[in-house]
């Protein structure tokens, strides 16, 4: 996987950041998509919407991309960060699988395919929560989150020297 980040967050170090999405890149994709994939670690607020904690956008084609922007609202705290970008990793791993495809420029404008069904995008912020992409994204982020946590002694360390 090659990583590349542009912008810093506020109120986290930047390597835990990197470690974070290598750890969650390497628990949720396969091999092969693992060593094929580029992503761009984005912290920025402009490319998000109001409410958004961050988002992920596949650059190269809707099929199976390897190539993924994941912008995160640089501002958030160090755990909310780290489980923003858990969540966005899930959704890069339903692009890279083949599960989710986005329609764009086509006459299926705002629908997607989620495994093999024809789905409507959300189109207001309530139908978010019902789409099955984040339901699985919400419920794999903490998770994965805990799990970084139990295996990074320095992430550890660093959270322990924050509290005191």
């Amino acid at each position: 996987m090659l990583l590349r980040t542009t912008g810093k967050p506020k109120n986290v170090p930047i390597k835990f950041c990197k470690r974070a999405l290598n750890f969650f890149a390497k628990t949720l994709l396969t091999e092969k998509n693992y060593s094929e994939i580029e992503i761009f670690l984005k912290f920025d607020i402009d490319d998000l919407d109001y409410e958004d904690l961050g988002c992920t956008e596949w650059i190269d084609t809707n099929l199976r991309a390897r190539e993924y922007i994941i912008t995160v609202r640089p501002t958030l705290g160090i755990k909310t960060t780290l489980v923003t970008i858990a969540h966005e990793m899930v959704h890069v791993k339903q692009y890279a699988a083949g599960q989710l495809i986005d329609f764009v420029h086509s006459s299926k404008y705002n629908k997607c395919r989620w495994k093999g069904k024809i789905r409507n995008n959300f189109t207001n912020p309530i139908e978010y929560w019902d789409m099955p992409w984040e339901i699985e994204a919400h419920g794999r982020e903490k998770g994965l989150y805990y799990k970084f946590l139990a295996q990074d002694i320095e992430y550890q360390k660093y959270l322990s020297n924050k509290r005191k």
